[in-house]
């Protein structure tokens, strides 16, 4: 079962929990002088601005932000970064043999796969897929 939620700014707008925070938005632009004070602890809490007050003292997502002061022990900030790792290696890339570049116009030239050609006219393409076939059937010979 759906849990929704009555809208602070229109009593007849029923909103369903997760997408309350997206309607308020939406709602607060079409009541900017409403007299509402929006809770820190928790934006989707909204009330009016003599309701707030009370609402701070109790609000249960109060607790997670007073856990969050009372901790015992503040983790502290380190004073030195730590060290760096030293990475050593015997391999010397400029000491390969040299390879020749791949060129994929080439490839596809000497390769038997049927190619195509863009951005040339009609005739041409008619041309270039007749010596595609030619090529691969000799290849295939």
């Amino acid at each position: 079962m759906s849990n929704f939620l009555q809208c602070p700014y229109e009593k007849s707008h029923q909103i369903l929990e997760a997408r309350m925070q997206f309607h308020l938005i939406r709602c607060r632009r079409n009541h900017p002088n409403a007299p509402k004070g929006v809770c820190p602890f928790n934006v989707t809490h909204i009330f009016n601005d003599a309701e707030l007050e009370f609402h701070l003292k109790v609000c249960p997502d109060r607790v997670k932000y007073d856990n969050y002061c009372n901790v015992d022990e503040a983790p502290t900030k380190p004073t030195t970064p730590p060290p760096k790792p030293i990475y050593e290696s015997t391999e010397n890339w400029d000491d390969e043999p040299p390879v020749p570049s791949y060129n994929p116009t080439e490839y596809a030239r000497n390769a038997p796969v049927l190619r195509s050609v863009s951005g040339a006219k009609p005739s041409e393409r008619r041309r270039f897929r007749q010596e595609e076939h030619v090529r691969l059937r000799n290849r295939l010979d």
